[in-house]
């Protein structure tokens, strides 16, 4: 293989990794992706070098992470797709695939957009840390109080005296009210955050997280012991009205499915696949967690995105109806070389009181549990802990 075999390789992996999805999203007219890689390959050497400068500047000395950034590689990727696409409906009408230009123009606009629109609405709904979670994890509210082997307890008595409990029922299973303006009163239906201290050779000091789950439940019987009190959902509901998801879903159907199901109130989110979702493992990239409610309480509710979907709410016409808040908690640097990153990240999803009560009529006070789940791993889990001194 010549060299230039494997740089156009590489020019061609580098579009696929940023763009493949909008690419096929348009149904890669003929030579599109060619022209976007022929560009990206022109460009190569320039790319490379402000790479591994990048790099140097941003990654600690000996660390395999790649920093939290938005690099040179995806820019210039990102360029390349917007200036071949500037002249796509041209070469399409070269082709001879003609058609209303304006409903041209706004098919390629939507599946061309650059990504990182969830990224951009996980910011734009992002809260200083709250206090709002239930009462078993009171324990969790001051964070770190095990990070370092100073004679303190690990793991905490509270992750301890969960370790086999899945579900309250009855009395225990508390609704979480919100304390915070301008939610104060809302009832918390999910709640995820994870804990993380960095490992350490001097002083000596192992890598430790905690994950705390907890969410409102309608149930039958009890849940499996290793089963999580939250499902997994796409993020479509923040963007999409419920009745382009599931068309002839009516509230009637929606009402029968609440007072049937058993699951989780709240799901945690994959952006697996979904459009708009920047890369996870490497670049600018989503918060770590995201929660959505089930489709069923949507249709119920009669909630639907906002316009322009900005922030990740939903609304009826009384305004904010479920939000999702996400919190990230950053330490204070402690004379180690290299950027930070956050210990603490968290969601929950909340519901105006209101809501909240028609959908708990419909589910059914004997069928409402509060579901909780915490996992605790201490030990290695990345190269960096051994390489950071």
């Amino acid at each position: 293989m010549t060299d230039r075999d494997d740089n156009f390789r590489r020019a061609t992996a580098m579009v696929t990794a940023t763009i493949d999805d909008r690419l096929n999203a348009i149904n890669e007219p003929r030579g599109f992706r060619t022209a976007v890689t022929e560009g990206v390959f022109a460009r190569l050497d320039s790319i490379t070098s402000r790479l591994r400068v990048q790099f140097d500047h941003l990654q600690t000395r000996g660390s395999e992470r790649i920093p939290d950034a938005y690099f040179v590689d995806e820019m210039e990727t990102e360029n390349e797709l917007q200036k071949v696409s500037a002249g796509l409906r041209s070469a399409l009408a070269l082709g001879g695939i003609l058609g209303n230009p304006l409903e041209i123009e706004d098919s390629l606009a939507a599946n061309l957009t650059p990504t990182g629109g969830w990224a951009r609405r996980s910011e734009a709904s992002r809260v200083p840390r709250p206090k709002a979670r239930p009462t078993v994890f009171e324990w969790s509210q001051l964070p770190f109080t095990w990070a370092e082997d100073k004679g303190l307890e690990w793991p905490p008595a509270g992750a301890t005296a969960l370790a086999k409990v899945r579900q309250f029922v009855g009395e225990d299973a508390e609704r979480v009210r919100v304390g915070e303006a301008p939610y104060s009163q809302w009832v918390q239906l999910g709640f995820i955050e994870r804990q993380l201290s960095s490992g350490r050779r001097h002083p000596k000091s192992p890598r430790r997280q905690i994950l705390l789950m907890s969410g409102l439940e309608g149930c039958g019987e009890a849940p499996p012991l290793n089963s999580a009190p939250l499902s997994e959902l796409p993020p479509d509901l923040w963007v999409r009205p419920y009745r382009e998801l599931m068309p002839g879903f009516d509230q009637q159907r929606a009402r029968a499915a609440v007072a049937t199901a058993a699951k989780p109130l709240a799901a945690l989110v994959s952006f697996e696949g979904s459009s708009g979702a920047p890369a996870t493992d490497r670049g600018l990239g989503l918060h770590e967690f995201c929660l959505t409610p089930q489709l069923e309480i949507v249709a119920l509710l009669g909630l639907r995105p906002e316009t322009p979907a900005i922030r990740l709410v939903l609304i009826d016409d009384k305004g904010p109806g479920i939000v999702c808040r996400q919190w990230r908690r950053t330490p204070t640097p402690d004379g180690r070389h290299g950027p930070v990153e956050p210990t603490t990240q968290g969601a929950d999803l909340i519901i105006r009181p209101d809501l909240f009560e028609v959908l708990e009529g419909a589910i059914g006070l004997d069928r409402l549990a509060l579901g909780v789940g915490v996992i605790h791993h201490q030990g290695q889990l990345s190269t960096e802990s051994d390489n950071e001194e």
